[in-house]
């Protein structure tokens, strides 16, 4: 009975019955077309639910930048100073991924292309190659769908992540409801622990992970008392 009891806990961890929500937070590299050429910038996001804030760097300097990421739909507006005459830009894409892949509308006198896909992050000077590659996986911040298997069966949690320097914080959402995340990301290394109550049982799981150079996650989970899972992770 205690066996059983322990498999019954161990696959209503794994399992979840929540969906997973697209987030856009992080830095992004992107490209804009229009009738004066083509040009890169870099915008650096942050959502909240449904809302987008952050800062578009580019050839008019640093510009606030605001806007909407309902499911896979991304819209935001941000006005630049084009000949002396405040200009309202405004993007509109489809998240698929680690890029986006839309349209850009420069107020209303004309449009064209807009892409974008999640920026790695700058490897410190002297930094070797394989150095730049680790660096690129190195923040963790957004929201992460996981795929967590056991012996007793298979499921996809949701966590959303707040990376400082080495410091994690976070939220776990799936069967359970939701439970904040604590841990520390070093190097390609990430360790966080959650909490959770089971049939009026607490328990707490432990996550021990890298980070892998292609920008997914992958690992084991100890759920203690209970057994142990191997999981994977990609961001949403």
């Amino acid at each position: 009975m205690k066996l059983a009891a322990s498999s019954l806990l161990l696959l209503l961890f794994v399992a979840t019955a929540s969906a997973q929500t697209p987030n856009v937070t992080g830095a992004w590299d992107a490209t804009l077309t229009s009738p004066q050429g083509t040009f890169d910038i870099q915008i650096n996001l942050k959502q909240d639910g449904e809302k987008v804030s952050g800062a578009v760097k580019g050839p008019n300097g640093e510009l606030p930048i605001e806007g909407t990421q309902t499911g896979a739909n991304f819209k935001a507006k941000y006005t630049i100073n084009f000949q002396g005459t405040d200009l309202l830009i405004s993007l509109t894409a489809v998240l698929d991924g680690n890029a986006l892949k839309g349209s850009a509308d420069y107020g209303g006198f004309a449009q064209g292309d807009f892409t974008a896909k999640r920026s790695a992050q700058t490897a410190a000077p002297g930094a070797k190659p394989a150095d730049t590659a680790t660096s690129a996986a190195g923040n963790v911040s957004g929201a992460w769908a996981f795929k967590v298997e056991s012996p007793a069966g298979a499921g996809t949690p949701t966590f959303t992540f707040k990376q400082e320097g080495e410091k994690l914080t976070g939220q776990y959402k799936g069967t359970f409801g939701e439970a904040p995340v604590t841990g520390t990301v070093k190097d390609n290394k990430i360790d966080f622990d959650l909490k959770v109550n089971a049939q009026g049982q607490d328990i707490t799981v432990k996550y021990t992970g890298t980070l892998e150079k292609d920008g997914t996650m992958k690992g084991t989970a100890d759920i203690v008392g209970v057994g142990a899972a191997t999981w994977t992770a990609k961001r949403q």
